[in-house]
């Protein structure tokens, strides 16, 4: 990897530090709300990452401890500039929750019985809960959707929501069966592909080129072959036939 020039490096780094500072400025209800602020500044603005490397973050940053944003912002800032662009990003996207705290704390007490104030935070409230509910569409729509997927959304949803789990055990409890599946579905793919070869060596054997998951058992392959065999008979057969 060829080493960039200092000055192109605090260059990136004060971009990374503006950005989450925006976003830490002007994302209202924290957490969950600022995801929808996230993707359109990492993704579709400046093309730090793709959306579903970004779902994956939001994974992740969800299943370690700390808030689910600031963990997201460690994690893209260290991806793109390593340690220091994790600290960039990082006080970038906490820098402002903090001044407006400290400052609140001052006049809070002042203000809490003023009306307008009152109405300040309702409309703040219906604007969270709108980005929230962007947030959860956009990734749900992009998410790759199984049987599986669906019946731990499912799941974990009745779970958290009518028997009131605690969310921790859910996020460790949908981990745990998932790696399971992941690395029975890894056996399985693996077992196959020794048995019958990879899909590249089926694309040269039927001229058929396969997704990157798709295998075939020996038992299909060979009945597809055997009915295209068979097929080139008849058609030999009755063009054949027409000659005569």
């Amino acid at each position: 990897m060829q080493k960039r020039p200092a000055k192109q490096v605090i260059k990136e780094l004060l971009s990374l530090f503006l950005v989450f500072l925006k976003i830490g400025l002007f994302s209202f209800g924290g957490g969950y709300a600022m995801l929808t602020l996230i993707e359109a500044e990492v993704v579709d603005k400046h093309n730090w990452i793709t959306k579903s490397e970004l779902g994956d973050i939001f994974a992740i940053a969800e299943s370690t401890p700390g808030p689910i944003a600031v963990n997201t912002a460690t994690f893209i800032g260290t991806m793109r500039l390593g340690i220091f662009g994790g600290i960039f990003a990082t006080l970038g996207v906490v820098m402002p929750s903090f001044i407006i705290i400290v400052a609140l704390s001052y006049i809070l007490n002042l203000v809490k019985d003023n009306k307008w104030v009152g109405f300040l935070f309702k409309g703040i409230r219906v604007g969270v809960l709108v980005l929230i509910a962007k947030a959860v569409f956009s990734f749900f729509k992009d998410m790759k959707k199984t049987v599986f997927s669906f019946a731990i959304m499912i799941i974990s949803f009745v779970i958290v929501f009518f028997f009131k789990v605690d969310v921790i055990y859910v996020i460790l409890g949908t981990i745990l069966v998932c790696s399971v599946a992941v690395a029975v579905r890894t056996c399985v793919n693996t077992r196959r592909n020794f048995v019958v070869g990879t899909p590249e060596y089926y694309n040269e054997r039927v001229g058929k080129p396969l997704d990157k998951d798709e295998y075939y058992s020996q038992k299909a392959e060979d009945t597809k072959l055997v009915k295209l065999m068979h097929k080139d008979i008849s058609q030999n057969n009755s063009a054949g036939g027409e000659d005569l």
